[in-house]
């Protein structure tokens, strides 16, 4: 056979047959069973119905003999052809009759055996083998033309109801002849020899983790592998698809009033389906990392007594479970602490990855089974291996697998890890079997380790020193100067033996393993592309040499747990510390999986990010305030526009403060259309931002019955007065020239007019102003007319007067509250040189957070609501503003609100001191001002001056030599739960929301971006 006939050569499958090109000559004359056992023997069962014709042969039902190679037609003196029944027919060219074809790989001997009809007696077939037998004894003398003349006597007929006696030669094939394994129980894999515990390792966090902390953890996963010292190690690193339905039974379940279907516009339902398609299309997977500890199975009695069990069907005896219930224990108490925390795997768990490993980057199985028990016995061990078939591709580069039941194809390639130079973790570069996953596809890991103890370690070191030594003495006796690296060779081993005799169990411990990636592909030029990718970037970024070996189907089977590994090359030795680092479940999660879906991670790995903004309240019962930070252009109002129409469609209680006008553009989308409305402020009436009515009166059935809840109630109530006095004054102090506003006496006169004047909802600032125009002296009137002058402005009629009924009181399921044309003032300039309209901006601003927070504070305290604040930076110089932004963070969980507070510097937020209480925060590219980032970096509560500052800078950054404009926002997220990693929003699969929240001018509107993933 030649190379370009290997292409699709089954391997562990089925043996393809070729055709004899010969027709002149026949097949052999079948032999007795009792000569040469026969393969296909123990597939004909007289009381089964007649198959199809047998035409192929599994590899491991072969006979022992010499390598397999093509059998070329047997002699044409040969007597007998075999039935059709029992080789398929091929064609031939014209004018000669049809042949039987040739079995693949068949020795001669074996052609020679034949298998009688199936529809066949037993009977018969021993009679003609009784009588083929005598016939190759040759005829007697004198007798020999009568006895040919002789019928052969016809079988004797068993009674009804008996069974006859099967031949010796028959013999049953292992139902788990594919598989080293022979019986799984609970966790634990057998083999002949051995066992081994299976145990799911969580992932942990890596990304934006101070390095102290990181070295403590490599630290403690080095000395849980010393502790492993004698045991042959398996880490199995695989993927599962994200459970896109799954996730969305769970947030239809979680979204008990979604909005009301629209006609002609996507409903709840769709917007679901989208999801789940864009999840799907996007690849994301989740990673799963298990370890397996092998260790030897059983004494010589054991392996008598489980040798007995198996001729009967079972699996291993109740001693030998007790004696390694007791072995395990050991390994669930080092492997269970600080470090890895695993815990044993379960039977789903075990049962996937025995799935996975089989069917290798295959599409998942969508269930497992239904017996959940975790018992496999040697006959049911068939069925992982039962729809799997394994090809060789042509020149061996890759294994196509193929799923008969399905029809799916995978081609796989298998990398291992080669020559390494020191790395340094964590400080420069990232855990090495960790890197992979930053690549848009996911790969499987399979490392085999033996982890030395310090005699087997300082035993190898001796005999390398040794080896070194002999070779100067070489040098020395042939009068020749030994190279220098020999020298350098021996004073690393004198050391590196001094450290194990010397130091801790983890220092002497070594590694000895070999480590492979399995890359996949739909075709085998597209796995052989990813496999050229892979390889360079584990040399460009990580100096460490990926390898394409030979013999890619027996790398393929190294996977499966229990068997052996296919070659002992590449070997790496290394301390445990080093393969500690290797960190394998290493995480680069955010968010929870019950919330929407609003991006992916952008770090070493690619994770759907879904944000749940009410899941702190509800669930960890924290605060709800959310914080977003970035320079202008980095993308705030776009992820706050996002959020806010996500949880619309939920029916949740939306309120959105937009200065600059862009987000009313969500209230035009179909589905929103109806439940939506727009508060313009610079065009509403008198009294809209009138200051005593935008803080709320607590009502009594917001506290607890008793006297305690009326003592609560009381100070509630007399927090809200302080709270309306202090905002009156502080607007009232905007309104007026800032000269004015610095003096000693305009304080004064504004606080006792303020103290005047009840705080109820129901006063207004023209009573503060008649208040002050009635006292004595001419300051008051003073103050008191410009108070006048300034309401004279348009928009200073907001401030003045009642507030308009109904304004307060809306069901509206989106209100989008907007100032626009209103010209925002720049906080590094002085009041003084402030326009006329930058000088009212300052106080709409402020009244406008209390209008948006105001609408929040009525209706049920348990209903979700959500509000967003947007130039929150104007708030935080102002007493009012500063007690706003504490009381929204403190209230924010008994109210059930989700408050995210935009602004432009996390000082604004820092020197409020609730940095405690924030719950999530994004930040996004800062790059013009370092002091900025480092206050962003201590919000994200990272380290500073480490390298992190780049990253923030680094954030959204275009391609300087391209002109198109960037079509998506990163962002540096950390959730509720602590978890900091860089994401990607994503929200493409709502269709019309990202034009509606593109805020950037276009000249052409046919050129809008769209959003990369």
């Amino acid at each position: 056979m030649t190379t370009d006939e290997l292409d699709d050569t089954v391997l562990s499958g089925e043996i393809v047959e070729e055709p004899a090109n010969d027709p002149g000559k026949t097949t052999p004359t079948p032999r007795p069973a009792s000569d040469v056992e026969s393969p296909f023997l123990n597939l004909f069962d007289p009381d089964a119905p007649s198959p199809a014709a047998v035409s192929v042969l599994r590899r491991s039902e072969l006979p022992p003999g010499p390598p397999k190679r093509p059998v070329s037609a047997p002699p044409a003196s040969t007597p007998a052809a075999p039935t059709p029944s029992t080789l398929p027919m091929t064609s031939n060219p014209p004018g000669r009759p049809p042949t039987q074809a040739t079995p693949l790989g068949v020795s001669p001997k074996a052609l020679e055996r034949e298998q009688p009809t199936r529809n066949e007696p037993r009977e018969a077939r021993t009679a003609v083998s009784s009588a083929e037998a005598k016939k190759k004894q040759g005829p007697k003398r004198g007798g020999a033309h009568e006895r040919r003349s002789e019928p052969t006597p016809p079988p004797k007929k068993r009674p009804s109801g008996t069974q006859a006696p099967r031949p010796k030669s028959e013999k049953v094939r292992s139902a788990a002849v594919e598989l080293a394994l022979t019986e799984i129980a609970g966790h634990l894999t057998f083999t002949q020899h051995a066992v081994t515990a299976w145990y799911w390792v969580p992932e942990v966090r890596w990304a934006f983790r101070p390095d102290p902390e990181r070295e403590a953890l490599i630290d403690a996963i080095a000395e849980q592998y010393a502790g492993l010292a004698g045991f042959r190690l398996h880490i199995r690193r695989t993927s599962r698809p994200f459970p896109a339905a799954e996730w969305a039974r769970q947030i239809d379940r979680l979204t008990p009033r979604p909005l009301a279907p629209v006609a002609g516009a996507p409903s709840w339902g769709d917007h679901l389906v989208s999801a789940q398609k864009h999840l799907v299309g996007s690849n994301h997977a989740e990673g799963r990392t298990y370890l397996g500890v092998t260790f030897a199975r059983r004494s010589l009695g054991d392996s008598f007594s489980g040798r007995l069990l198996r001729a009967f069907g079972k699996g291993s005896t109740l001693s030998e479970r007790s004696k390694l219930e007791r072995s395990v224990e050991q390994f669930d108490e080092v492997l269970g602490a600080f470090g890895m925390r695993g815990r044993r795997a379960t039977a789903e768990e075990l049962e996937w990855l025995l799935y996975r490993s089989v069917a290798l980057c295959m599409d998942p199985p969508t269930h497992i089974g239904a017996v959940g028990h975790g018992q496999w016995d040697t006959g049911d061990l068939l069925a992982l291996t039962e729809e799997i078939e394994r090809y060789r591709a042509p020149y061996g580069s890759s294994v196509k697998l193929v799923n008969r039941l399905t029809g799916e194809e995978k081609h796989v390639a298998v990398l291992t890890v080669g020559r390494m130079e020191p790395l340094d973790i964590p400080e420069r570069h990232e855990p090495w079997l960790h890197f992979h996953e930053r690549l848009p596809y996911p790969m499987e890991i399979s490392s085999r380790i033996d982890i030395l103890g310090q005699s087997d370690s300082f035993r190898n070191l001796e005999q390398r020193l040794r080896m070194i030594r002999s070779q100067q003495l070489d040098y020395l006796e042939h009068g020749m100067d030994a190279p220098p690296e020999l020298e350098r060779l021996a004073k690393r081993a004198l050391v590196i033996g001094d450290e194990m005799t010397t130091g801790l169990p983890v220092d002497s411990a070594r590694a000895h393993g070999w480590h492979r990636l399995a890359v996949a592909g739909s075709s085998r030029e597209e796995c052989l592309e990813r496999v050229r990718r892979v390889t360079q970037l584990y040399s460009r970024e990580m100096r460490i040499a990926l390898q394409h070996p030979k013999q890619q189907e027996q790398l393929v089977r190294e996977f499966i747990p229990g068997e052996p590994i296919a070659n002992s090359g590449y070997l790496r030795r290394m301390p445990v510390k080093l393969l500690a680092a290797a960190l394998p479940q290493a995480a680069s999660t955010v968010g929870d999986h019950r919330g929407d879906l609003i991006g992916r991670t952008a770090g070493t790995s690619r994770r759907p990010v879904f944000l749940d903004l009410h899941f702190p309240m509800e669930v960890r019962e924290r605060s709800g305030l959310g914080v977003f930070v970035a320079e202008p252009g980095g993308g705030k109002s776009t992820l706050l526009g996002a959020l806010g129409y996500l949880a619309a469609r939920r029916g949740v209680r939306v309120t959105l403060l937009d200065p600059s006008g862009p987000l009313a553009r969500l209230t035009a989308m179909p589905e929103l259309r109806p439940y939506s409305r727009v508060i313009n402020l610079t065009g509403s009436e008198q009294g809209t931002l009138a200051p005593y009515a935008l803080i709320p009166t607590p009502s009594r059935d917001e506290f607890p019955a008793g006297l305690d809840g009326d003592r609560e109630f009381d100070i509630a109530v007399s927090n809200a007065r302080a709270e309306r006095r202090m905002l009156v004054q502080d607007i009232a102090s905007m309104l007026v020239p800032p000269q004015v506003a610095r003096e000693a006496s305009t304080a004064t006169l504004l606080r006792h007019a303020v103290r005047t004047i009840p705080a109820e909802e129901s006063s207004t600032l023209d009573d503060v102003v008649e208040c002050l125009r009635g006292l004595d002296g001419g300051e008051g009137r003073e103050l008191a007319n410009l108070l006048l002058d300034t309401a004279e402005m348009p928009l200073a009629l907001l401030f003045f007067g009642a507030p308009p009924p109904g304004l307060l009181g809306s069901d509206a399921a989106l209100t989008v509250i907007t100032m626009a044309g209103l010209r925002l003032p720049d906080l590094k300039i002085e009041r003084e040189y402030w326009s006329a309209e930058e000088a009212l901006a300052l106080p709409m601003l402020h009244t406008a957070h209390r209008l948006a927070v105001r609408r929040c504070y009525s209706g049920d305290m348990h209903q979700r609501k959500l509000v967003g604040l947007d130039e929150a930076h104007f708030m935080e110089g102002w007493r009012s503003g500063r007690s706003f932004l504490v009381r929204l963070a403190r209230d924010s969980r008994k109210w059930n609100l989700a408050a995210l507070v935009a602004s432009q510097n996390p000082k604004d937020i820092l020197g409020l001191d609730v940095q405690n209480l924030v719950s999530t925060v994004f930040v996004g590219r800062i790059a013009e001002d370092t002091e900025i980032a480092s206050e962003a970096l201590r919000l994200l509560r990272v380290p500073t001056d480490v390298g992190y500052e780049a990253v923030l800078a680094g954030l959204s950054a275009a391609d300087g030599a391209s002109s198109a404009r960037l079509g998506y926002r990163e962002f540096v997220v950390r959730d509720v739960d602590g978890r900091v990693q860089k994401i990607r929003v994503d929200v493409s699969y709502v269709e019309g929301l990202l034009s509606a929240l593109d805020t950037t001018p276009l000249g052409d509107p046919a050129a809008a971006p769209t959003q990369a993933g």
